[in-house]
């Protein structure tokens, strides 16, 4: 499934999180593949704004299977909600106890090395280590399973394909200069 909304704006995203991730923006980068998961899920929905579910199920069924990582669908939810709403580790689930706190490695720090941390301090239930970069590989991986899975349903590619008509579109000052152009010179 190669539509041109659809790809121009995966696209745009990838290039946006690996020019943070190039820049060492580490806090950016993960805004961006959370929205970037946030917006995959939406997509692959039914729902008519993306959610928890459609979250969740995307990481699910993508990109921990994609790139089996130490934590699960809902850290990843809440580890999401605390950035985006409060520029914080903290979320609502989290803080019951629904969730662990995620622990970034990045650069060339080990995943493993924070996690053995986080064991030492005893707070292997309330915390976990995950990598930037092996969160993105997860997204951009569970990306090709997910495409793969398209390809196989035309419904649900049609589905996708109506939802990606809907994103953001680029215009040129010239592009909408000619429409307007072309509008005036059609008026009586």
């Amino acid at each position: 499934m190669d539509e041109y909304p659809l790809l121009t704006n995966i696209m745009l995203l990838t290039s946006g999180i690996e020019a943070c991730m190039e820049k060492q923006a580490m806090i950016p980068a993960l805004v961006l593949i959370y929205s970037a998961i946030d917006t995959t899920g939406w997509l692959d929905s039914t729902e008519r704004f993306s959610t928890r579910t459609t979250f969740m199920c995307w990481v699910d069924n993508y990109l921990l299977k994609a790139k089996p990582l130490e934590c699960t669908a809902i850290d990843l939810y809440a580890a999401r909600c605390g950035l985006l709403h409060t520029f914080t580790p903290d979320s609502d689930l989290s803080l019951s106890g629904k969730a662990r706190v995620i622990n970034y490695a990045w650069g060339k720090a080990k995943v493993e090395d924070v996690q053995q941390l986080i064991d030492h301090k005893n707070m292997s239930n309330q915390s976990v280590a995950v990598h930037v970069s092996e969160l993105y590989q997860g997204w951009k991986s569970g990306l090709v399973l997910w495409g793969q899975d398209l390809d196989k349903d035309s419904n649900r590619c049609d589905r996708v394909r109506a939802k990606a008509e809907k994103f953001f579109a680029e215009l040129r000052v010239k592009t909408i200069s000619e429409i307007l152009s072309a509008t005036d010179n059609k008026k009586p």
